[in-house]
């Protein structure tokens, strides 16, 4: 899938209340040399979509509240990808890229709807592929890093409880929620430290509450 440098932007429909606004392309974003397109995030939002949810969650129609939740992720992913690469860390074989792909194809009832879910987001199973193996090696360098660090003490859990008598079950779900905001903080640092040492550009965050944008086609 081809990305511009430039920004291409193709209003089919004048923007006006209640008509959507349907783009053909532009760059939304771009993190040190790789720009991000919408028809690029659409298709990776999709895929997203297809893997976590089945495919008719992937067929429906993105709003920019979608797109701008889908945006943040995929550029905090090449944020750390930069990082991996630099390191070169966490390469994956091919045969697990294929095990990725295979997973994501067992989605769908049948080679013929998988078929065209890859003809509607216009990308070929290479580079389906690559987003998947793009998201796993992130995953693997973030609970490298993070999931040693984001266990909760117990001296951290008797801060918070005070003294206070809990059940079984309220001290179980209290350190679940706790170890879930640790994670979080010490995500939130990672990726704040990682951002320093990238240049990126958000040209468009499509969560400005406008109207629906209708990019790349559905399953």
């Amino acid at each position: 899938m081809k990305t511009a440098c430039a920004l291409f932007v193709a209003c089919l429909a004048l923007p006006a209340p209640g008509v959507e606004r349907l783009l053909v392309d532009e760059v939304v974003a771009v993190v040190d040399a790789h720009s991000i397109t919408l028809s690029e995030l659409a298709a990776e939002t999709r895929i997203r979509l297809a893997a976590a949810q089945g495919p008719a969650a992937a067929s429906a129609l993105l709003d920019r509240h979608i797109l701008g939740a889908s945006l943040r992720k995929t550029v905090e992913e090449r944020v750390v990808l930069s990082e991996i690469e630099r390191l070169k860390l966490f390469d994956l074989e091919r045969s697990e890229v294929e095990v990725l792909v295979a997973r994501l194809r067992a989605r769908f009832a049948s080679p013929a709807d998988y078929e065209a879910f890859t003809r509607g987001i216009e990308l070929t199973e290479e580079e389906i592929g690559a987003v998947l193996a793009r998201e796993l090696r992130v995953a693997r360098y973030l609970d490298n890093r993070l999931k040693l660090a984001a266990q909760l003490r117990e001296s951290e859990l008797e801060d918070v409880v005070h003294g206070r008598k809990l059940t079984n079950p309220q001290r179980t779900l209290l350190r679940e929620r706790l170890a879930q905001e640790k994670y979080q903080r010490l995500l939130t640092e990672l990726l704040v430290s990682l951002r320093e040492r990238s240049t990126v550009r958000i040209l468009d965050p499509l969560d400005d509450g406008g109207s629906t944008v209708a990019a790349g086609k559905g399953g």
